[in-house]
């Protein structure tokens, strides 16, 4: 297989919360001053570990198209805990002039002063965890915030960042379909450069899920689930947003390039507790033990739990579900050139049964997912699975 490993994304974990949310299963632990100064320093540990690893042959470093600080909650790191990193990095790895530097943040945490020195630091994109404008609905995910300072947070950075980007959740339990349609014009009315929704997913182990299993709640049913979806698709398209990816949305040229690298089977470092990463053919994660990943830097080794490389059947698996994500597709000319391998002859069968049902189409010389096939892109996912 021939991919560029001359490039890379590098996406850094920061587990820490000051509460957690009900329906929340990723990794994180309550904040702690004390704690988050060493983690920070584990992280640079961590950084140049792997710069001394990541040469090519002629002694160049891949470049970092993008970085991203994902969580946990980022927003809880001072200025100056961030500013290091990037200048870390900076003098590490080669970050491209160019990159995209984001950053997930929340309305309860961020503050004015922290938004200028984010983007002082190099920040310039942010995510910013809003899941809705309406209060009842916040309060039933445990958010920290109401929609009063979620407004003013948004409002604060778009005065330093011109790229931002809202996450929005639906098919709430008791949030009906006009209650959404004011979440999603409330959004683009505050004209974001980018929305990202989600439907709401009851984990195990979750508040949220001891909470369903007690019958306190009912789930939200597929159908109006599937509303609401083609609702945001409507409403959005129509004022001015392309819809690229299932989830996401954006104005011309403030698609998300790094989460693009996942969808695209392009190489990304994860560094941090839980953090995963792939480089091909292998794909390997930090243990997610906060304790345990800083014990392993302190004695100077690389806080890896478990890798595994990928089969040649499953990483052509991987490029076509992950790829059919993004409502171009997959590229047929593409994927010959990685794997020397006709897609449409590969999985002749499958093409065959998906087609019929309705739910990918192919078109020149890509597959794609139907607007039908974008409503059950699990099902279609599934087929792929070696």
């Amino acid at each position: 297989m021939k991919m560029n490993k001359d490039t890379l994304g590098l996406y850094l974990h920061i587990p820490f919360c000051q509460g957690k949310c009900r329906y929340c299963d990723f990794y994180s632990v309550n904040f702690d001053l004390e704690l988050v100064e060493e983690y920070v320093n584990c992280l640079k540990k961590e950084l140049i570990l792997y710069s001394s690893l990541f040469n090519n042959k002629d002694g160049r470093k891949p470049v970092l198209e993008t970085v991203f600080f994902g969580g946990g909650t980022p927003g809880l790191l001072t200025g100056s805990q961030l500013a290091e990193i990037l200048d870390l990095l900076s003098g590490e790895f080669n970050l491209a002039s160019n990159a995209e530097i984001s950053m997930e943040v929340n309305p309860s945490s961020v503050t004015e002063e922290k938004l200028q020195d984010y983007h002082s630091a190099g920040v310039n994109r942010l995510s910013i965890g809003v899941q809705s404008f309406n209060d009842r609905e916040l309060s039933f995910l445990g958010r920290r915030h109401d929609s009063r300072e979620a407004l003013e947070k948004i409002e604060l950075s778009a005065r330093y960042f011109d790229n931002y980007s809202i996450d929005l959740i639906y098919a709430i339990p008791g949030q009906g379909i006009a209650d959404w349609e004011r979440n999603l014009r409330q959004a683009f009315q505050l004209s974001p450069q980018h929305i990202s929704l989600y439907s709401l997913q009851i984990e195990e182990g979750t508040p949220l899920a001891k909470a369903l299993a007690a019958g306190e709640f009912k789930k939200t049913d597929d159908a109006l689930d599937a509303e609401m979806y083609l609702l945001a698709r409507q409403v959005l398209t129509t004022n001015g947003y392309e819809h690229y990816e299932i989830s996401n949305f954006a104005r011309k040229g403030y698609q998300s390039r790094h989460n693009r690298l996942y969808w695209e089977f392009k190489p990304y470092l994860g560094v941090g507790a839980a953090a995963h990463s792939f480089i091909p053919p292998e794909r390997f994660w930090n243990h997610a033990d906060l304790f345990l990943y800083m014990e392993k830097l302190g004695a100077g080794e690389l806080p890896v739990e478990e890798r595994i490389e990928l089969t040649w059947e499953e990483q052509m698996a991987e490029m076509v579900f992950m790829g059919l994500r993004l409502l171009e597709g997959v590229s047929l000319v593409e994927f010959y050139d990685l794997f020397n391998v006709d897609l449409t002859e590969y999985y002749a069968r499958e093409i065959e049964k998906l087609e019929s049902q309705g739910l990918i189409s192919l078109n020149d010389d890509r597959i794609c997912l139907t607007e039908r096939g974008l409503l059950l892109g699990n099902l279609v996912f599934m087929e792929f699975l070696p």
